[in-house]
Formats: structure tokens, C-alpha cells, sequence
């Protein structure tokens, strides 16, 4: 009986799967995907539909060129959008933000709330309660809130324990378990750039397959690599440091306490420290730096040339070294240095091409942008993924 019922979980959650990808289809396009029989299929359908998960749509509702069922013409399978729904939460510096994504994905509703630069995590704990039972009171979403994600933009392990958050000044906070608590679902903790660079790639089919690297660049640098659909953490969680490769015996002191960290040769403080001969800025000093240095740039400033291509130089050099370790069809930039990098972003292409290992398909470097809800949609297209992979059947049947 024990492996019927998880067969029956893996299979529904196949569907589950397919039906996300695929927008919609027929009972033996579902049938011929998971290779089991037609009456298999409506067993696991009809299980599905009654617990609100899918639904049948008629023909203009369904995907372009999917196949028709020849039992039931003009009716397809699609999941049902307001059946569940997972929450997102970025802890910023001073700010909350929210996003709701329903059962395809879609995000719903997003908001967010000014906080305390000092906020403490029981603070943190009691907001994000707060928010969990606004909704429960909200008619659309009352008891349909599936799970909760939190992304820090620090180091955190599998455990939900925030190892380090020098911004924020939280170091070795357990976060989850008190969050679980406060909430009564179940939650996770991520880091930031992680989260974003998922989420980036869960709303392209086109990248559900083999790899890509993320860098988020603004005053520190977060990054990512994503394979098969999945986010890659090592042992205890934290395999997005992608910041803290060391690049260099020497340099300025990073935030992590060591010198020669990417962080310190391509973030925005290196950047100031460059082109102004300081990082003592205010904060919006920073958020203007990589236009003003783009704009002095095009005006032939020699300083602002000298300073990107200083950048340049060392943002290549971990771009190969990334390249080689993970093999990525894809590199993804982006961040507060955005106007920077579209200014290198060719000459990148040319470098990484000529200096990755013999052989290796150089891959594609591209530029990417992040929408102010985009840690938060990410935390929750994780949890969206969870509710999907049939790998963790066994490790959340026992939970």
C-alpha cells in the first residue's frame, strides 16, 4: 500500500509538472508523457480534480498546437489558478516585499512595507505573521496559502539558519523555526540572488534543462547557477557565494572579511573607489554611480574608461573561471550596475569566448534585469516548485 500511495504522489505531481509547462492537455497527451494506461490516467485526474488542483478547459482556453484528445474531443486538462497559492518575502534593508503567485505561477499580488535598517528576526517573524493572516482573512486566499519563502541577502544553510547577514547584523539566527511557528505552514530561507536567479529561470521552459550561471551586481555580488530546473546549494546550502571567489591575492577588504573576493573588484564600492578614489558614499550616491560612470564613460571621460575597464578585466576573468567549473549554456548579469554592464557586455562575449578551456562551447552572456518584486517571486517559485518535484515525495510524505 506504502509504495501505491507514492507512486500515486509521483504521478500526480508528473502532472502536475507537465500541465505547468505545457498550459494544457488532453488526457492521452498526459497518458503518453508519464507512459501509463488511459485509465491510469483518469484514476490520477479524477484525484486531482477533486481536490481543485486541475481543471477541463474548452478548446480556445487550450495551448496552440497541443494535442486533442481523440476520447473526449475539445476538452483539455489545465491546472486551476486559484486553487493554491505560495508566498514570497524579501528581507531588505528597511523594506518588506511581498509576492503571492498562484498554482501557475503567476504572481498576484505583491506589496511591501518600511521597516526599521535595525530590524531584529522576531521582528521579522511577527510581520511576516501579520501578513499571513491578513490574507487568511482575504475570502480568495483563505486557507489556500500553501507554503511561505524568505530570501536574506546573506549566507544561509539548508536548516533555514541565517549564517551571516553583516547588513542587517544577524549572525547565526535561526530564522525557520520560529517562522514555522509563528505561521503554521511550512516555510524555507533562502539567499536573495538565489532566489532571483531561480525565479529567472522557472518562467522559461526554454532553460528547464542544463545550466545557467546568475551574477546579481550591485554594492555586493550574489550570485547563482541553476541546473536541470534546479537550484544548486551544496552540502549546507550556500553554494551561491559566487561573490566571494577569490580572483586576486590582494585587495580591498570584502565584506565577508577577506581581500581578493570578486565582490570587492566588481561591486559598485569598487567601482566608487575607482572612479572616485572613495567608497564613503551615501546610499544614493550608490544607486547613481553606474549611470553617472556610464554617462562620463560615453563622454570619453578617461577616468570613467579607465574604471570600467578595470572592472572589465576582472569581471572576465570570473566569468571564464565560472564557465569552466560549471559549463553553463547561459551566464545571466545583472543588478545596480546594469548601466555598466551594457556598456561590456560585447567585449565579455569576445573574452569569456577566447579564454574558457579549448573546446568548450563558450556560453551565452546575457543581460537580465531585476524587477523591484523579483527576490520575492523567486522565494515563491521555489515553493511552487516543491509542491511539483517528484523527487522530494518521499522526504515530504515522511515530513
Amino acid at each position: 500500500m506504502a509504495d501505491q500511495t507514492l507512486a500515486k504522489e509521483i504521478n500526480e505531481r508528473q502532472i502536475l509538472r507537465f500541465l505547468r509547462l505545457g498550459g494544457s492537455a488532453s488526457r492521452a497527451d498526459i497518458a503518453r508523457h508519464l507512459e501509463v494506461t488511459p485509465a491510469s490516467v483518469t484514476r490520477l485526474v479524477n484525484g486531482l480534480a477533486l481536490r481543485g488542483l486541475v481543471r477541463e478547459v474548452q478548446p480556445e482556453e487550450k495551448t496552440p498546437g497541443a494535442a486533442r484528445d481523440a476520447g473526449r474531443p475539445g476538452v483539455a486538462l489545465a491546472l486551476n489558478p486559484s486553487a493554491i497559492y505560495f508566498l514570497g518575502v524579501e528581507i531588505g534593508v528597511g523594506i518588506l516585499r511581498y509576492a503571492l503567485i498562484d498554482l501557475t505561477a503567476n504572481s498576484v499580488a505583491t506589496s511591501d512595507v518600511h521597516v526599521s535598517r535595525t530590524i531584529t528576526p522576531e521582528e521579522v517573524v511577527d510581520a511576516i505573521a501579520a501578513h499571513v493572516a491578513m490574507l487568511e482573512r482575504d475570502l480568495r486566499y483563505a486557507g489556500r496559502v500553501q507554503s511561505v519563502g524568505v530570501t536574506v541577502p546573506g549566507v544561509v544553510n539548508l536548516e533555514g539558519f541565517v549564517i551571516n547577514l553583516p547588513i542587517l547584523g544577524w549572525k547565526e539566527v535561526d530564522l525557520l523555526t520560529p517562522l514555522q511557528a509563528a505561521v503554521g505552514r511550512p516555510c524555507f530561507v533562502e539567499n536573495d540572488a538565489g532566489a532571483a536567479a531561480f525565479g529567472s529561470v522557472y518562467t522559461m521552459p526554454e532553460l528547464q534543462t542544463g545550466c545557467s550561471v546568475f551574477l546579481v551586481i550591485g554594492r555586493g555580488c550574489g550570485g547563482a547557477a541553476v541546473m536541470n530546473g534546479r537550484l544548486l546549494r551544496g552540502a549546507s546550502g550556500a553554494t551561491g557565494e559566487l561573490g566571494h571567489m577569490r580572483i586576486a591575492r590582494d585587495g580591498a577588504v570584502c565584506s565577508c572579511g577577506h581581500r581578493g573576493c570578486l565582490e570587492s573588484h566588481v561591486g559598485l564600492d569598487a567601482l566608487a573607489r575607482s572612479y572616485l578614489g572613495t567608497d564613503s558614499l551615501e546610499e544614493a550616491q550608490f544607486e547613481a554611480l553606474s549611470a553617472e560612470v556610464a554617462d562620463r564613460f560615453n563622454s570619453g571621460d578617461p577616468t570613467a574608461i579607465a574604471s570600467v575597464a578595470d572592472l572589465a578585466g576582472w569581471l572576465s576573468l570570473a566569468i571564464v573561471s565560472l564557465a569552466n567549473i560549471f559549463n553553463p549554456s547561459t551566464v545571466f548579469l545583472g543588478g545596480a550596475l546594469g548601466p555598466v554592464l551594457s556598456l561590456i557586455i560585447e567585449g565579455l562575449r569576445r573574452d569569456v569566448a577566447a579564454g574558457i578551456v579549448p573546446g568548450l562551447p563558450a556560453p551565452e552572456v546575457r543581460l537580465f534585469s531585476l524587477e523591484p518584486y523579483e527576490c520575492a517571486i523567486g522565494v515563491a517559485a521555489i515553493a511552487h516548485q516543491r509542491c511539483f518535484d517528484s523527487s522530494r515525495v518521499d522526504k515530504d510524505m515522511a515530513g
